[in-house]
């Protein structure tokens, strides 16, 4: 069973440009996801993905496989995320799947190994893996609390919540074969894998970039 670590970057990115060549400790974005991808025990092959010829080149630098994406499956304007994933699954072969973003840096090569893991340790009762959070917080909905009672005679402290999960886009695994026939980063009957939450952050905005700087020269400080 060959595991495929996927990596997807385009140049048209929007809130950020180029955000998959933003740099964080010395390295772009692309290069530290294939770094943490290619140290991991349980993943045979890198390949990143991308219309961005300079993207491209960063992969190659940094040891991954490179596979030139069609313009029209890197416009979000046009493409959805489902034809994207499926066109990309299109463009190569393997048996299994692991659909990594390089917009989340913190994930550790440890955490990915123990994923692919539990993958294969959950078949067949489940089709999938993706990762989430533990999400513990007084929520509201409709001008309605959702998950406690602000009313009760007791407030209820945030660490007594019950537990939500939130979707952290970190991670998705699935068989290469049902990911290209159902388009999409997970099954029917995912398996909620719970990463660190001080692995959990996503970058999206100029926000995130300062904060994920800022957690890198911490952990590297220390």
């Amino acid at each position: 069973m060959e595991t495929t670590a996927i990596i997807v970057a385009r140049k048209g990115s929007e809130r950020i440009k180029a955000k998959s060549l933003l740099i964080l400790n010395g390295e772009t974005l692309i290069a530290r996801k294939i770094k943490q991808l290619k140290a991991c025990k349980n993943i045979d092959r890198v390949v990143l993905g991308s219309d961005c010829d300079i993207m491209l080149e960063e992969g190659l630098k940094a040891g991954a496989e490179v596979v030139k994406r069609p313009d029209y499956y890197c416009n979000e304007q046009v493409a959805s995320a489902n034809e994207m994933i499926a066109n990309m699954c299109s463009l190569i072969k393997t048996d299994v799947v692991v659909w990594a973003h390089c917009t989340n840096p913190l994930i550790s090569t440890e955490t990915y190994d123990k994923a692919i893991k539990k993958y294969f340790e959950i078949q067949p009762e489940f089709d999938s893996l993706l990762s989430v959070v533990e999400l513990k917080e007084h929520l509201w909905k409709d001008n309605k609390a959702f998950n406690y009672n602000p009313y009760a005679k007791r407030h209820t402290p945030a660490r007594e919540l019950e537990p939500l999960y939130m979707q952290d886009g970190g991670i998705f695994i699935q068989s290469w074969n049902n990911m290209k026939q159902n388009s999409y980063f997970f099954g029917k009957k995912p398996y909620l894998f719970q990463i660190p939450n001080d692995e959990f952050l996503d970058i999206n905005n100029e926000r995130d970039y300062l904060l994920a700087k800022a957690v890198t020269r911490e952990n590297n400080a220390g």
